[in-house]
């Protein structure tokens, strides 16, 4: 059973004073679903995390603990709420189905957040006894404005949408560096117009936020600055411009994609080490480029889209210092993909790279 927090919790009058003459909040009406937020549901807690709470006291004293936390969260959102789902659709150019939704605020939840239900842990990632601590600030912020991002897009999935034309772009294909990376390039735009553009990519950015955002180097990369958004340029209309086999489309294949179809003896390169493993071999080119001088038409390098003479500038934003550097940053950075910047001939491009195991 569901009930509010008797005594709502509010920043002081100033600070929301601050917020309400920045950023006017937007009049609550159809265009936008009711959204409530939710900080006390003692039988949600319960379902989430049974044997931390065997009895309903135990639920009720944890809820008494998340009140205070989500003071500032709970005094943004009865600021901004409405101003930010419509800044949302503006710029996402998809219209909102829902009527309505609930916002849960937990003290903790066994992934850094999630869409549906929109919940947003306070204070943690939780598994079993593994807790893994998430930042406060404006990167709760970041989470909530994430997970509402994500739900937006989610409405071209639903029957009579009139953005349902979106369904079957491969870009809306719901991995990391396609759909997740749409959805950040988006939350980021919005937030950025009710706090400070620097901190919120500087959260973005942290090494905190490395797991929670696996499609972060497209969007810093990629999208960020070549897909900017307005309410003019809306992510719609970047979406369904977007050819479905451009690079941009190439570059993000999941990594099952990435699977070359055997069409001949493997040529296996170098010694079984490194460049047997990742399935290429390099040269020193000049200070900070690396020719590749071989590459293994069956391993994931040529299908992620590397090919032969192309220079390699930097792994995941670093330029190796010789070439053993250059296999460790792949190697040590492998669990997600690696994003690879190379130079063929005068043109850039870019390969996200899954090494064999």
């Amino acid at each position: 059973m569901r009930r509010r927090h008797a005594n709502r919790i509010c920043l002081c009058v100033a600070v929301l004073a601050a917020f309400a003459a920045v950023h006017p909040s937007a009049a609550q009406d159809d265009s936008v679903p009711k959204v409530r937020m939710i900080i006390d549901d003692y039988d949600y807690m319960i379902s989430l995390f049974p044997d931390d709470y065997p009895v309903r006291d135990s639920a009720l004293a944890a809820c008494a603990t998340i009140a205070p936390q989500a003071e500032s969260l709970q005094a943004f959102w009865d600021a901004q709420g409405s101003a930010v789902l419509d800044r949302l659709s503006a710029y996402g150019g998809i219209e909102w189905i829902e009527p309505q939704f609930d916002i849960y605020i937990v003290k903790y939840y066994p992934d850094y957040a999630v869409d549906d239900p929109l919940t947003i842990p306070l204070t943690g990632k939780k598994n079993g006894d593994r807790i893994i601590a998430v930042s406060q600030g404006v990167s709760h912020l970041l989470t909530l404005v994430q997970q509402l991002s994500r739900r937006l897009l989610n409405q071209v999935f639903i029957p009579g949408t009139g953005a349902g034309y979106l369904a079957d772009h491969p870009l809306m294909q719901k991995t990391p560096r396609r759909f997740d990376a749409l959805a950040d390039l988006l939350a980021l735009t919005t937030l950025a117009d009710f706090v400070d553009r620097d901190s919120v990519m500087a959260v973005y950015k942290s090494d905190s936020w490395k797991w929670r955002a696996p499609g972060r180097d497209v969007v810093l990369n990629h999208l960020w600055t070549r897909w900017p958004l307005s309410s003019d340029s809306t992510l719609a209309a970047r979406i369904a411009a977007e050819p479905v086999r451009s690079d941009l489309v190439a570059l993000t294949r999941p990594p099952e994609q990435l699977r070359p179809r055997r069409v001949g003896l493997s040529r296996i390169i170098g010694r079984p080490t490194d460049e047997s493993r990742l399935g290429f071999s390099v040269t020193e080119d000049r200070p900070g480029l690396y020719r590749i001088t071989g590459i293994d038409s069956l391993k994931s390098a040529y299908a992620a889209g590397l090919r032969r003479g192309d220079l390699i500038r930097d792994v995941d934003g670093r330029t190796p210092r010789d070439i053993k550097d250059l296999y460790t940053l792949i190697l040590d950075r492998a669990g997600q993909g690696v994003h690879i910047d190379y130079l063929r001939g005068d043109r850039p491009g870019a390969a996200i790279l899954y090494p064999e195991p």
